[in-house]
């Protein structure tokens, strides 16, 4: 249906709420931000593809009541060079270039992202409907478009339409280009009156090359007069994580002015747990109109106990008058208070593959981050893709894909919270999941026979009730460095390869933790069979782990042992255990050797052989130790000690204990 008369509108306006959002509006769109048929998620509607210009699209009719400038609109259109218009019926065409707003050149009723364009081959302009009646979003987004300043490169950013509020956001979703991006971003009423974002006609993309919502930002269209008295929270400053010892805590919060006027006080009120209000006046505030500042309220949160709570505030007065926008003025936060907890090693899993260009600067960025930091775990899934693909894929790694949804390489995931391309991985993002602490403790040893068995004893101690029943144990044995898969990316070696999944690809199932009260496991995995290197990494060419394997050396494995949940894939706390080969006899016989690998000092132990003779040697025979335990044990200094496998041969009660070491620094 057309769109009636321009002249019946009535001039209410809009304003610009002050700041960007983070994320999307309302968090209703949560799909990833990928092409059609390149993984964007179901649902989507094509509505131009590329290559296109100064072209408008087919009308489309609004899955839902709506009002641009306070009047119904039934029906749109959209351009490919990066505008959405209510006047179906106009004739006007946007040009390939941008410019300012409001433009002649624009029709009325219009909506821009006016720049990025579906000018190409692969750029599309899509719509999709989140959310349920009375509350949704009606999305249109540029896709994977061109812009003609970027050079080479792309751009998604999305118009949003949304039922109830009438508000229009302009979304930054994601960028990739050689040069800063000029966009015109803004609502266009008519040829005299535009409402537009700061930066325009040369808006440059805030958001980077991340196909989530994390780098997402987004601007507020909201219809009307600004208020003068506005005020929302934008974040609790509360950490999530309290250590009792650190109690009483503040109540801070994050304040946007959305007024015309500064905020010099507020009233405010916070709840725990859904119990008593706690009110409160902030006063010797000085928050100018669409700023941002800090507000701390003067009661402090006192009387925590260990668990979790949830902390709700509430804005009731903005310089003593009550806030009549209050869709933003409440905030809640889900807090945990801890008595005792331990240092976090990080579990960093990495999709990369030796047919892949871009994974090899992304191995190299990972290496330089972690390079002299020791708080975390690696695994490196070698995929099936570009092209053949790694030969040390397997189903266990395409079902890890699976599950993190991952379609494209270099990815990687940080504890199964931070999703993205491991070239951008970052000391910074290293520091900020290491900082949380952990309130799982996971100890134990593992040992390899020469029968090619792997045994993990492993014992997992809750410092907190996790009440989840989604928890999952799993065990990953890795090698170190691999040669073997080497294909037509420059890499030559391959480091910290994911062998075999001892608990399956999908873990093993842990019950709710409960505090102080340990979990052990004992999991075994025998590898069977010989060495074979698959041609390729297609499925019929994956390792049958009935009948074969891939491990190119068996003095370089390690297993990786982490706890997840499976719904919200967090990962709690991870722990590496290197492991090296050790004689059937010798396991039999209780020799104990550790670390295994070992970088300074080394310790061989064996209870029931008193003060026997240790002789070790490198692999070319050269004797580097000989000396005698003492009452079963002996500590021996190897910092200066080549890396490598060395051999180490325990004689004494009638008993000559053979097994291996390796030295890694």
């Amino acid at each position: 249906m057309a769109l009636v008369s321009l002249g019946a509108f009535a001039q209410t306006g809009y304003y610009v709420a002050p700041g960007t959002g983070s994320g999307n509006p309302g968090g209703l769109n949560g799909d990833a931000e990928y092409p059609p048929g390149g993984g964007l998620p179901t649902g989507w509607t094509t509505l131009i593809t590329g290559p296109q210009n100064e072209m408008w699209s087919a009308s489309q009719n609004m899955p839902f009541t709506f009002k641009f400038n306070d009047q119904d609109v039934t029906s749109y259109k959209v351009a490919a060079n990066g505008v959405v218009t209510f006047d179906v019926a106009t004739t006007i065409t946007p040009s390939a270039v941008n410019g300012d707003l409001p433009n002649a050149g624009i029709p009325n009723q219009s909506v821009c992202v006016w720049g990025v364009g579906a000018t190409a081959t692969g750029d599309y302009v899509v719509s999709k409907t989140f959310g349920t009646a009375g509350k949704r979003q009606h999305w249109i987004q540029y896709n994977s478009c061109s812009e003609a300043n970027i050079g080479t490169g792309w751009i998604y950013a999305s118009i949003v339409l949304e039922e109830g509020t009438n508000n229009i956001y302009i979304v930054d979703q994601r960028y990739n280009g050689t040069a800063a991006s000029k966009i015109s971003m803004g609502v266009q009423i008519d040829g005299s009156t535009a409402i537009k974002v700061s930066g325009t006609p040369a808006y440059g993309m805030k958001a980077v090359n991340d196909p989530t919502t994390a780098d997402n930002v987004f601007y507020s269209f909201i219809p009307g007069i600004q208020p003068a008295n506005e005020a929302g929270i934008t974040a609790l400053n509360v950490a999530k994580y309290l250590s009792l010892n650190s109690a009483p805590y503040d109540i801070s919060m994050s304040i946007i002015n959305g007024g015309s006027s500064a905020i010099t006080s507020l009233d405010v009120e916070y709840t725990i747990d859904g119990g008593a209000a706690v009110s409160g006046k902030i006063t010797g505030l000085n928050i100018a109109s669409g700023a941002t500042g800090t507000a701390v309220h003067p009661t402090k949160w006192s009387g925590a106990t260990v668990g979790a709570h949830t902390v709700a505030v509430k804005i009731v007065k903005v310089n003593g008058a009550v806030d009549t926008k209050v869709g933003n003025n409440n905030a809640t936060k889900a807090v945990m208070v801890f008595d005792k907890a331990v240092d976090r090693k990080i579990m960093n899993e990495i999709f990369t593959s030796s047919t892949c260009p871009p994974c090899t600067p992304g191995n190299v960025n990972y290496n330089k981050v972690i390079e002299g930091r020791t708080k975390h775990s690696t695994i490196k899934y070698q995929v099936n893709f570009p092209g053949t693909g790694d030969p040390y894929c397997t189903q266990e790694v395409k079902d890890r894909m699976t599950f993190y949804a991952v379609n494209s390489v270099p990815r990687m995931e940080i504890d199964g919270g931070w999703d993205g391309n491991a070239n951008s991985f970052s000391t910074g993002l290293y520091d900020d999941f290491q900082a949380k602490p952990a309130f799982v403790e996971i100890t134990g040893s593992v040992s390899l026979t020469w029968k090619n068995t792997v045994t993990l004893d492993v014992t997992l101690n809750p410092l907190l009730d996790n009440g989840s029943n989604n928890l999952k144990l799993h065990a990953v044995i890795v090698e170190g460095i691999t040669y073997a898969n080497k294909k037509s990316n420059g890499e030559t070696k391959f480091e910290e390869v994911m062998k075999k999944m001892m608990t399956g690809s999908v873990g093993q199932v842990l019950t709710p933790l409960k505090k102080d009260t340990k979990v052990t496991k004992k999991i075994a995995y025998t590898f069977n069979g010989g060495y074979r290197l698959p041609l390729d990494g297609s499925a019929a060419q994956h390792i049958n782990h009935l009948s074969e394997n891939s491990v190119e050396t068996w003095n370089d494995l390690a297993v990786v042992v982490f706890v997840q949940d499976a719904s919200t894939k967090e990962i709690l706390q991870s722990q590496t255990f290197p492991i090296a080969l050790v004689g059937t006899e010798a396991v039999e016989q209780n020799l104990n050797l550790y670390p295994n690998p070992a970088n300074s000092v080394f310790v061989v132990e064996a209870k029931e052989m008193g003060n026997a003779a240790v002789v070790v040697t490198d692999m070319q025979g050269k004797v580097v130790f000989n000396g005698n335990m003492n009452a079963g044990a002996l500590s021996m200094n190897v910092a200066d000690w080549s890396n490598g496998v060395y051999m180490v041969s325990v004689n004494g009660n009638s008993k000559n204990l053979n097994s291996k070491i390796v030295i890694r620094k």
